[in-house]
């Protein structure tokens, strides 16, 4: 199973979990994480102005900015990391910039209930030290009804662009993925790995898909934040990759931010 960010994981872990390591760095050997976006195309921060990058040092995932001091994104992606490791980047088509409008964060919540060894609700709630705000950067309002069957979905991040290989993009892309019926999940993860009331899967096998490193990234469905980038087995492979179900955590969400903001 792989997360899809990046960092170093026990080969059993080969699903797509969603951390990337920073562009031009590979992260190199059997045991680690390879970030990507399958089949997808070069885009433009002006047309995902609510995506951030959620970096530490060496790490990158990706993140919706919610409100302009809140950003969601998967709880794997921050797990065990000290809120003073963090640093998120808007407004920029490219890692790190150029232009990049930078904040730190100074809250970190994750959901009580999340498991990072099924993946089990898998978000974390970010807030920044100040608004975040700036050329090319919007809110983007969270999902209450889950995506129909087959419905048409965008994924964006800076993920790797090649099955094969293990260094980030520079530059963000997108992907358009038809989403998978819940039986059809459930079925197609039967004995390999629990699918939780949290997930949702949605990919074109062998073709498009989100990979390690696009964790913590939007799926977006009609303007909204439908889904959020948690794990996979494999990218592009016969298995959809999974996201989490943003309307089944959304009233939590909105309840940390009102808790705390």
């Amino acid at each position: 199973m792989f997360i899809r960010c990046l960092v170093s994981m026990m080969l059993q872990l080969l699903p797509i979990l969603g951390v990337l390591t920073l562009q031009g760095v590979s992260a190199g050997g059997a045991d680690s994480i390879q970030p990507r976006i399958i089949g997808g195309q070069v885009s433009s921060i002006k047309e995902e102005k609510y995506l951030v990058q959620v970096t530490t040092s060496t790490e990158m995932c990706g993140g919706s900015l919610i409100k302009p001091r809140w950003v969601i994104t998967a709880a794997h992606c921050v797990y065990r990391k000290n809120k003073d490791e963090l640093k998120i980047y808007g407004g920029a088509s490219n890692q790190a910039g150029p232009y990049a409008t930078i904040r730190l964060v100074d809250f970190v919540a994750i959901r009580p209930d999340f498991s990072m060894k099924t993946l089990h609700m898998d978000v974390a709630a970010l807030r920044l030290q100040s608004a975040m705000v700036g050329a090319n950067i919007e809110t983007i309002a969270l999902a209450s009804q889950p995506v129909p069957p087959r419905a048409i979905v965008k994924v964006s991040g800076w993920g790797s662009i090649s099955a094969t290989s293990s260094d980030t993009t520079l530059r963000v892309h997108s992907v358009l993925l038809p989403v998978w019926s819940r039986s059809s999940c459930l079925a197609a993860f039967k004995g390999i790995h629990g699918i939780t009331r949290s997930m949702m899967c949605a990919s074109k096998p062998y073709k498009r898909d989100s990979c390690d490193g696009d964790s913590g990234g939007p799926l977006v469905f009609k303007g909204q934040l439908a889904g959020i980038v948690s794990f996979g087995y494999g990218c592009a492979s016969a298995l959809p990759g999974v996201y989490t179900s943003v309307p089944t955590i959304r009233e939590w969400f909105l309840y940390v931010v009102k808790l705390h903001s």
